[in-house]
């Protein structure tokens, strides 16, 4: 009987996401992998709504998931993931389809190797394949010293950390040209919903800071408001490892750009 439930119930929600609709007995009848007759199937949605896991908006019409169900779905459905297509532009494409805002950020190493002092008056940080000049201070040279070895994502939150805003925007700048974003409009559109959420974080999530704070997986509020969740994956998108970051809503098929592993 549980495993009958969950079967219902996970077709329930898989029938949800494509037709935004919702469902009626007699609709997910032709969509379960097992003869259930309709009445069945009513007395299966009236124990879901009584637990929780369905809500029905009008006495009248089918149900819909809730947002824990949908949140258990995809903890189940989105661990181990590859991308459909490598290619940027079709992901962006599906992105665009399904309202969802993305980020992709190349990953490779960008490390502080020196700190060199300029006659007292200039301190050159030399990374891999960048290099930022500060004013000199003897205890700011023993503090970058002190980071030789970090990679440049780790020294530009250290210097936000400590206040060091000048150089901090600096390195941004550069953060800003490594990173492409997909539909910033949808996010726009959550920020202009949700207002008192989009006045405390539109503005981080648009720079793209966000992507380097968030390790791999499912987040959902109070990073994101009530209704709305992000994925964050490693990928290799047109072979190059790249850092990638999905919003949107709840019920917004992600399952368009990835596919189980």
């Amino acid at each position: 009987m549980k495993q009958k439930y969950e079967a219902i119930l996970e077709t329930v929600v898989k029938t949800f996401l494509q037709t935004h609709e919702p469902i009626g007995s007699a609709m997910l009848k032709d969509k379960l992998p097992f003869q259930i007759a309709p009445a069945t199937i009513r007395y299966y949605f009236n124990q879901m709504v009584e637990r929780g896991d369905l809500t029905q908006l009008h006495k009248s019409s089918g149900r819909i998931p809730t947002e824990s169900t949908m949140k258990r779905y995809w903890r189940k459905h989105l661990r181990e993931l590859e991308l459909l297509s490598d290619a940027m532009s079709e992901v962006a494409r599906i992105g665009e389809e399904e309202d969802l805002f993305i980020l992709f950020k190349p990953v490779k190493s960008n490390r502080l190797r020196a700190v060199e002092r300029v006659k007292d008056r200039f301190l050159i940080l030399v990374f891999d394949t960048d290099e930022y000049a500060i004013r000199y201070q003897a205890q700011l040279e023993l503090f970058m010293n002190g980071l030789i070895g970090y990679e440049l994502e780790e020294v530009k939150r250290i210097a936000k950390d400590v206040g060091m805003i000048s150089l901090y925007y600096k390195m941004r700048a550069k953060n800003d040209e490594e990173i492409t974003s997909v539909n910033s409009e949808a996010l726009i559109r959550v920020a202009g919903e949700k207002s008192s959420w989009g006045k405390r974080n539109i503005r981080h999530f648009l720079d793209g800071d966000i992507i380097e704070e968030l390790g791999c997986g499912l987040y959902f509020d109070p990073l994101l408001p009530k209704g709305f969740m992000a994925l964050r994956v490693d990928s290799v998108i047109e072979n190059r490892p790249t850092k990638m970051l999905c919003i949107g809503a709840i019920d917004q098929d992600f399952t368009k750009i990835f596919k189980e592993v």
